[in-house]
C-alpha cells in the first residue's frame, strides 16, 4: 500500500497515527506513507514496523510538497507487487496519488475524513478552499473507493456521483479508556465558584470552530442570572478576536488556556462541553466527552445523529444558529436533572461502541473492496 497525505503525526513515534498504522502494517506486505512536509520536519525515513515507513517529502516550497511527493512515490513503486494507492484526502494528496495511480495502473482509493462537502461553511472560508472544492467534486468519483468517517458525508458522496458500492463507512476509532478512568484536574475544580457552571470546549481557534457564537451564547447566559465560567483551551488566527468578545463578559468569566496534555482531566472537572462548529468529520471530542461523563451540547456536525443523540445522550442544535444554542447552554447550565440523565446515557453509549479490531476490520474491507471495484 502507498498512502500520500498530510498526517505529519505519523512522523512522531507513538503518536496515535503511528500505533494505528503499526496494527494496519500487519494487514499488509508493506505500507508507505508519503508525508507532504516541509524541511523543518526533516528529511529521515521514519520505521513504523518492519514492512511500513514514513517519507517526509522534505520540500521547500507548496510546488515543491506536489513534486516531492510524486518523485517519492514514483520511486517506490518501481518495487514489484500489487499495489493500492490511497490519497488521505481528496485535495492536494489526492491529486498525487490520482496521478500515480494512472501512471502505474493501481488501484485508487481516497478517504474523506472531513466534512468539506456537505454544507458550504468551508469552502468559504477561503479562495483556495473554493479551488479545493473544485478539485474534489471532479476527483472523488474518480476513485476506485471512498472511504469516509459518517453516513453524512457518505450520502454528500454519492450526490457527487460516488456510487454507494464504491464506500466505505469507517469511522475514527477512539480510545476511551483514558477518559473514562481520569481524575478531575484539581485546580480547575480549586477556582470553580460555589454553584458555578464550568463550561470547556478544547480546539483550534478557527473560522471551523465558530467559538465566536459560543462566547456570545456564554455571555447572554450569564445576562441571565446564570453562575457559570466557561473555560477555551487552544489557539489559533482568531484567538484576538475571541478576546475581543470576551471582554464582553464580566471579569474572570471566561478563561483563555494555549491546550492541555491531559484533555480527560480537565474534561473531568467541568460540568459542560460545547461544540459549536460549522463542521467536522466526526468530531472525537464528542465521544471522549461522554465517556468523561460530560453533558455535552454540539451543532449538528459529524458524529451527531450516529452517536450523539438529541436529548438522549447529548443535546444537538442547528449548525450556526446562536439564538437555539444558547438556549441549549442555558438549558444544561440549569436543569442538573437533564445533565444527570445525560451523563448516564452517555457512559452507556460510549460501552456500546465498536472495538479497536472491528475498526481495523473495516481499514482492510475498505482496501480489499478498492481492489475488487478496480
Amino acid at each position: 500500500m502507498l498512502s500520500i497525505g498530510m498526517d505529519k503525526d505519523l512522523l512522531r513515534e507513538g503518536s496515535i497515527s503511528f500505533k494505528r498504522h503499526q496494527v494496519y502494517a500487519q494487514h499488509v506486505e508493506v505500507l508507505h506513507a508519503v508525508i507532504f512536509a516541509r524541511k523543518e520536519y526533516g528529511r529521515d525515513i521514519v520505521q513504523i514496523a518492519p514492512n511500513a515507513w514514513a517519507h517526509p517529502t522534505y520540500s521547500s516550497n507548496m510546488f515543491g510538497l506536489f513534486y516531492d511527493a510524486f518523485r517519492i512515490g514514483k520511486s517506490l513503486l518501481k518495487e514489484e507487487g500489487d499495489w493500492v494507492i490511497s490519497a488521505q484526502d481528496p485535495f492536494e494528496s489526492g491529486i498525487v496519488a490520482y496521478l500515480l495511480a494512472r501512471m502505474t495502473g493501481a488501484p485508487f482509493m481516497i478517504q474523506e475524513h472531513g466534512d468539506f462537502f456537505s454544507e458550504p461553511y468551508w469552502r468559504e472560508e477561503s479562495f483556495m478552499n473554493r479551488v479545493r472544492f473544485k478539485v474534489g467534486t471532479w476527483l472523488l468519483p474518480r476513485a476506485d473507493h471512498v472511504r469516509v468517517v459518517s453516513k453524512r458525508i457518505a450520502k454528500t458522496m454519492q450526490t457527487f456521483g460516488v456510487r454507494k458500492e464504491n464506500i466505505t463507512i469507517h469511522p475514527v476509532y477512539t480510545d476511551v479508556k483514558s477518559f473514562q478512568s481520569a481524575e478531575p484536574d484539581k485546580e480547575i475544580q480549586a477556582q470553580q465558584g460555589e454553584k458555578e457552571i464550568l463550561i470547556l470546549s478544547i480546539g483550534r481557534f478557527v473560522p471551523q470552530k465558530n467559538l465566536g457564537m459560543l462566547v456570545r451564547s456564554f455571555i447572554k447566559v450569564l445576562e441571565r442570572g446564570v453562575r457559570a465560567k466557561l473555560l477555551l483551551y487552544g489557539k489559533g488566527i482568531e484567538e484576538y478576536t475571541l478576546r475581543e468578545l470576551a471582554s464582553h463578559a464580566p471579569k474572570g468569566s471566561i478563561v483563555f488556556k494555549e491546550w492541555t496534555d491531559n484533555p480527560a482531566s480537565v474534561m473531568h472537572a467541568v460540568d459542560i462541553y460545547a461544540l459549536p462548529s460549522n463542521y467536522e468529520g466526526w468530531g472525537r471530542v464528542c465521544i471522549e466527552t461522554l465517556a468523561s461523563g460530560v453533558p455535552l451540547l454540539m451543532t449538528d456536525v459529524g458524529c451527531a445523529g450516529e452517536i450523539v443523540f438529541d436529548g438522549v445522550n447529548g443535546l444537538v442544535v442547528p449548525i450556526d444558529d446562536e439564538w437555539v444554542f444558547t438556549e441549549g447552554l442555558y438549558k444544561l447550565a440549569t436543569d442538573a436533572t437533564l445533565r444527570g440523565q445525560l451523563k448516564k446515557d452517555g457512559l452507556t453509549t460510549v460501552e456500546q461502541l465498536p472495538t479497536f479490531e472491528a475498526n481495523v476490520a473495516l481499514y482492510i474491507e475498505s482496501l480489499e473492496k478498492t481492489r475488487s471495484n478496480f
